[in-house]
């Protein structure tokens, strides 16, 4: 649950509604992974701005002064940033190790990460868990309907295969049509 986050959780979901997990369990460990992932993110941040943050300000040429505007916006609306990162997807990694470069104290960012989790986590379990209910009535459905669906499965085949048998049979007497007509002319 750390490296795939929400759909290893709306998995985990669906088979907690089929019986297969336990619910608890999965809101537990997403929530737990999806904090230790942020953790690891930020002390990749943090450890690792010397020599790449540095590095790049150097290389693009951008102005220190404008880094510690972003760095004092990102410590002045921590949750904002936080919950923007967190849902957009291209910019979760980079922007967790942003947050970690700007050295916030780790027990706000934790917290922070644990406040934008929760809905995230909230969401993406419900929607596996309901998802997981409604395979549940559709695969119900079907057995009762075995039998139809086993009907409708060849008739569906029978149909294609004839079809396939009446479109060769015009196309080749197209083809003969076109051709006697060619030589004609």
């Amino acid at each position: 649950m750390i490296i795939e986050g929400p759909m290893i959780t709306a998995a985990s979901a669906l088979a907690a509604s089929l019986g297969y997990l336990n619910i608890y369990l999965i809101i537990v460990l997403s929530m737990s992974g999806d904090v230790i992932g942020d953790i690891i993110h930020y002390y990749i941040g943090k450890i690792f701005r010397k020599t790449v943050i540095e590095n790049y300000i150097k290389k693009h040429g951008i102005n220190r002064s404008v880094i510690r505007k972003l760095e004092k916006k990102i410590h002045n609306n921590l949750w904002k940033s936080m919950t923007i990162i967190k849902i957009t997807p291209p910019l979760a990694t980079p922007g967790l190790l942003l947050v970690g470069s700007t050295r916030v104290p780790i027990r706000r960012y934790v917290f922070m990460s644990f406040l934008t989790t929760l809905p995230l986590t909230a969401l993406y379990v419900s929607l596996g868990y309901y998802f997981g209910f409604s395979v549940k009535v559709i695969l119900d459905s079907l057995k009762l309907r075995q039998y139809e669906l086993f009907f409708v499965i060849v008739a569906f085949i029978l149909i294609v295969l004839l079809y396939r048998a009446i479109y060769k049979k015009i196309n080749k007497a197209f083809h003969i049509m076109s051709s006697d007509g060619k030589k004609k002319a």
